[in-house]
Parts: structure tokens; C-alpha cells; sequence
């Protein structure tokens, strides 16, 4: 009897201990917290708003991600390696995203949308001509709005893909202006105007591929939307 009391009374003590030892490795009050890890690479959205600045300082616009852009050039590179390098699927993608068609001149009433131009601003020196107003083919009229993208290739030679593309995106955009001139001013018109307001904003995504070569490419993919209003 007295030989399982003695055994009860050190089980307790075992126990007892164990807590203790329990409760202290729960606490401890002389480690200073985990600090979260820098960024390894520049997010795409500050990037790019970085890269059109150092080259257009002048220029107002707004960069911003898009929910849906995401989501559907996610699925792009999910798929098919070969859909990864043909720029035509992602921009099929992308005119769905924000419900666009091809290049077009408009629906027949006063306020036009004209869509996507291709090709890109990266690759079309005369795109930025044409959302300043200054295209030889077509006037652009307070109340359209005008769409145009961009899909850049950078490799791992090129450093961080983010800021490189935003570079090469704001090289391309250095000339564009928030107040352009109005083609064909009628004077003789109620709402005459010589100037026009333009608002921009930019939606951008990146997503990677593994090429067959094994080389890595980030794909930076902007789609630029600009609306046209008077200046009385």
C-alpha cells in the first residue's frame, strides 16, 4: 500500500514538473518578435508607376492591378507551354477581360470606344501620336475613350523583370500628354473647345515561363485606357 502511494505521489510530482516545463517553453519574454522579410523584387504596380515617372514626370496617371487580369493571364500560363510566347492569345484574353473588340472606329453615335490597336505601344512608335491626338488617320473627340496594351518580355539577364519592363514602358510612354489639341476645332459649334483633358490608368500584371530552353522570361503586361473630355 505504501509502495503505490509512493509511486502515486512521484507520478504527481513527474506531472507537476512536465507543466511547468510546458508552460515556460510557451513564453518567453526575451525574444524580440520576427521581422517580415524585405520584398525580393519590386512590385509590378509600383515598378511600373516608377518607370513612366522617370521619364515623364509631367504625366498624370493611374497604375493600378486588376482582379481579373490576373486571373485570366494566370490561366494563360497554366496552360499550354506554347500559349506562354504567342502575344495573340493573350490579347484575346485581355479584350475579354475588359470587354473590347478589335480596332474600330466607333458605333455610330457621337461617343466612340476605340479599342485595342495593334500592335502594342511598346512596338508602335505612332500609338502615342495617335492617344495625343495627332494622328494623320483618325480625330479622337471629347467623351471616346481609347485602349491600347503592352506585353514585355524581359529575361533574368535584364535583373529585376518588374523594373526593367516598367523602364521600358515608361521609355515608350515619355511623350504622352494629359491635354491634347482638338482636330478640326468647328467654331461655329455651342460646346467649341481647342483642348482636351485625358485620363489615364494603367492595368498591369506579370506572370513567368520556363522556355523550352530552360531560360526563364517574366512577361509584364499593361493595358492602357484613356478618356478624352473637353476643355471649354
Amino acid at each position: 500500500m505504501k509502495l503505490k502511494k509512493i509511486a502515486s505521489l512521484a507520478l504527481a510530482g513527474v506531472m507537476a514538473m512536465s507543466m511547468l516545463t510546458a508552460c515556460g517553453s510557451t513564453i518567453d519574454d526575451t525574444k524580440e518578435p520576427t521581422q517580415p522579410q524585405e520584398p525580393a523584387v519590386a512590385d509590378v504596380v509600383s515598378a511600373v508607376e516608377a518607370g513612366i515617372k522617370s521619364w515623364n514626370s509631367d504625366l498624370e496617371i493611374n497604375v493600378e492591378s486588376s482582379k481579373n487580369m490576373d486571373a485570366f493571364i494566370e490561366k494563360v500560363f497554366d496552360s499550354n507551354t506554347d500559349l506562354k510566347t504567342i502575344n495573340g492569345h493573350i490579347v484575346a484574353d485581355l479584350q475579354y477581360v475588359f470587354g473590347l473588340t478589335d480596332w474600330e472606329c466607333g458605333d455610330g453615335t457621337e461617343n466612340h470606344t476605340h479599342d485595342f490597336r495593334n500592335p502594342s505601344f511598346i512596338t508602335n512608335d505612332d500609338m502615342v501620336n495617335f492617344l495625343n491626338n495627332n494622328s494623320k488617320n483618325f480625330a479622337i473627340k471629347a467623351g471616346d475613350t481609347a485602349w491600347t496594351y503592352a506585353i514585355v518580355e524581359v529575361t533574368k539577364a535584364s535583373g529585376d523583370a518588374n523594373v526593367a519592363a516598367g523602364n521600358l514602358i515608361g521609355e515608350a510612354l515619355q511623350n504622352l500628354s494629359n491635354v491634347v489639341d482638338v482636330q478640326d476645332v468647328d467654331k461655329d459649334a455651342e460646346d467649341k473647345y481647342d483642348h482636351m483633358n485625358v485620363d489615364y490608368t494603367m492595368y498591369v500584371t506579370n506572370d513567368s515561363a520556363v522556355k523550352a530552353n530552360n531560360s526563364t522570361v517574366t512577361y509584364v503586361i499593361a493595358v492602357l485606357k484613356a478618356d478624352y473630355s473637353a476643355v471649354i
